[in-house]
């Protein structure tokens, strides 16, 4: 239930902060978010560096992943970039808020078992990836080719490091 509660809020969320006069502005941020979620569980079906375990709710990940894809993250990106203040140490600020959020967000989600790590992933790692990921949010919708090239670089970059046989891709 609390995953549904969790989405509803999302949601709710982006209903009451989003820029809904702007929304056609962040629609192709939103379809990039999702196309490396997408990708992300289609390079790593067989590999996972992480899951959502199933509930008595939503049965296995692929169900729970794809509520999360298209309805929390559109979410995200929405009142994220709806609401990106002007000036460098704002900036800063709101990219940390966003990094903690995502990041206690999934931690409650792991100790509640709702999730486990994989193939040498951890929380550390997940942390580092919104680091990276909140900014990238930013970065495409500035420039997106830019965000494109770099994201091929460090998909590649995480298939090595994470030794993502190519064997088990599907």
């Amino acid at each position: 239930m609390y995953i549904i509660f969790r989405m509803m809020l999302w949601i709710l969320a982006a209903w009451r902060w989003g820029d809904w006069r702007n929304w056609k502005k962040y629609q192709s941020t939103f379809l990039f978010v999702i196309l490396l979620d997408l990708l992300y569980n289609f390079l790593t079906y067989n590999y996972p560096m992480w899951e959502y375990n199933p509930t008595d709710i939503i049965p296995n990940h692929t169900i729970n992943n794809l509520l999360v894809t298209f309805l929390s993250y559109p979410s995200i990106v929405f009142i994220y970039l709806g609401r990106y203040p002007i000036g460098w140490a704002k900036q800063v600020a709101w990219i940390i808020f966003w990094v903690t959020l995502l990041s206690v967000v999934e931690l409650v989600n792991y100790k509640m078992g709702l999730m486990s790590y994989h193939n040498g992933w951890n929380f550390g790692w997940s942390v580092i990836f919104y680091l990276v990921q909140v900014p990238f949010i930013r970065l495409h919708y500035k420039k997106p080719l830019l965000a494109y090239g770099l994201s091929v670089l460090i998909i590649v970059g995480l298939l090595l490091l994470f030794k993502v046989p190519v064997s088990k891709m599907k």
